[in-house]
């Protein structure tokens, strides 16, 4: 079968290269095997590629048979383990959504059947295919911002940085649900125009503007700054690491470039200001409940706001160099999806 995969870390448009693998072993137990038919290009499957997972200091490059990167896709289940209880809802032929699966810029994967999800007949595949990362990375975020003091009965803020992302776009229609306030945070003026026209009714500041952070602070309405959640790190973050209140928590879940977060320490002691990490990795690791109230919160979104569920483009596998360059491009309007039909 084909597969994507790297030999050595590096500039992913460079080092991604299309190779023929001997066909995947047949589904354990509790596995179904899936031929995938799209899957998207996420900031985080790039990261891996460049190496930045890699504790500092670690110089350990690629293994010589390669790495495959993809966690996430959807596609037609072709065989399911013995033992996948008929309680799952999953039969061959099924159109399903799966995470998290290793290597699933491939033509096919063997995923846990805990970890796959029956399509509705009224999603598409284009959303079938962001069905889980992005959603579930909002649903996350949001309990964080929760768990910070952020309640629909509380006069405190959240801002949101890259807030026309497709992660800050689930978390905005995630808080407007619950009732709390949000702030948005871009780089760009036409950005500000787009979000402008969405129902989020949630402030939008353009940080290109002089003097943003003021803006902020009047946006804010007088009222305090319990939580910053951005995936964005560097100058920004640090700059909004200060206007945190007291006793306020940044929660990070990205490093778009991949510059250090400067403040003092006295910032912790003194003001009690905490951080908190949030990465999709950990999801599969969370309590069933939590779990299936995420997907089904996944699936209402699917269902009943598609258009969160935005694709920039989709490029066949085998032009997966064009597709990681097109998704590394600033101003890029939603998701890059690879494709093998």
């Amino acid at each position: 079968m084909r597969t994507i995969l790297y030999r050595s870390y590096g500039e992913p448009a460079d080092v991604l290269e299309v190779a023929d693998v001997p066909d995947l072993a047949a589904p354990a137990a509790n596995e179904v095997l899936i031929r995938v038919m799209s899957r998207p290009v996420h900031p985080g499957d790039l990261l891996g590629v460049e190496g930045r997972y890699r504790a500092p200091g670690d110089t350990a490059n690629v293994a010589p048979q390669g790495n495959r990167p993809g966690f996430e896709g959807m596609g037609i289940i072709e065989e399911i383990g013995s033992a996948v209880e008929p309680s799952a809802g999953l039969s061959v032929g099924l159109r399903v959504a799966f995470f998290p699966g290793r290597w699933a810029w491939g033509e096919r994967v063997v995923v846990p059947a805990s970890f796959v999800t029956p399509v509705p007949a009224d999603v598409p595949d284009d959303i079938a295919a962001q069905l889980h990362v992005n959603p579930l990375t909002a649903a996350m975020l949001v309990r964080a911002a929760e768990a910070a003091g952020l309640t629909t009965d509380d006069a405190g803020v959240a801002v949101v940085t890259a807030a026309a992302s497709s992660v800050a776009r689930f978390v905005t229609a995630l808080a407007r649900e619950r009732g709390l306030a949000v702030i948005g945070l871009v780089r760009s003026n036409e950005s500000v125009k787009e979000l402008n026209t969405s129902p989020s009714g949630m402030p939008v500041i353009s940080t290109a503007e002089p003097g943003w952070q003021d803006r902020v602070r009047d946006a804010a309405k007088g009222r305090p700054i319990r939580a910053v959640l951005d995936c964005v790190g560097g100058e920004l973050a640090s700059n909004l690491l200060v206007m945190l209140d007291s006793g306020g928590t940044f929660i990070s879940y990205g490093d778009l470039t991949a510059e250090p977060l400067r403040a003092t320490a006295l910032s912790f002691s003194v003001r009690n200001l905490r951080i908190h990490g949030v990465s999709i990795g950990r999801w599969a690791n969370l309590p069933n409940d939590i779990r299936d109230q995420d997907l089904r919160t996944a699936i209402s979104l699917a269902q009943h706001e598609p258009a969160l569920f935005r694709v920039a483009a989709s490029y066949e596998l085998t032009d997966v160099a064009r597709a990681v360059r097109h998704s590394k491009q600033a101003g890029k309007n939603g998701a890059v999806l690879l494709t093998s039909f």
